[in-house]
């Protein structure tokens, strides 16, 4: 999958580009990123079903028609998926990456 952001230091983050003190630890931002390449492996989201371990869901509430990953125990990134019908891929737009329990 493509991956899109629509949160400029979370796209920032992922590039390494991020000045002055990071808003998250070393050890979420490590987990961020892997998850990140995670994502980037699958061909669709179809894929993310069979990964237990990141707990795809879709949100419902407010957020419905967006789905979360677990990154960490307490951080889960959130993100809407978009259909680009040229390469038949879609593409994750990353929008938030939250402590779900604070």
């Amino acid at each position: 999958m493509d991956i899109k952001f629509n949160n400029i230091y979370l796209e920032a983050l992922a590039k390494d580009n991020v000045k002055g003190k990071p808003k998250y630890s070393k050890d979420v931002v490590t987990k961020f990123k892997k998850t990140l390449k995670i994502l980037e492996q699958m061909p669709d989201t179809k894929g993310l079903w069979t990964l237990n371990s990141l707990g795809f869901e879709s949100l419902k509430g407010n957020r419905k028609g967006y789905f979360a990953v677990r990154v960490d125990y307490h951080y889960r990134l959130i993100f809407e998926v978009e259909n680009d019908t040229i390469n038949i891929r879609e593409i994750i737009i990353v929008n938030e990456l939250t402590n779900h329990y604070q």
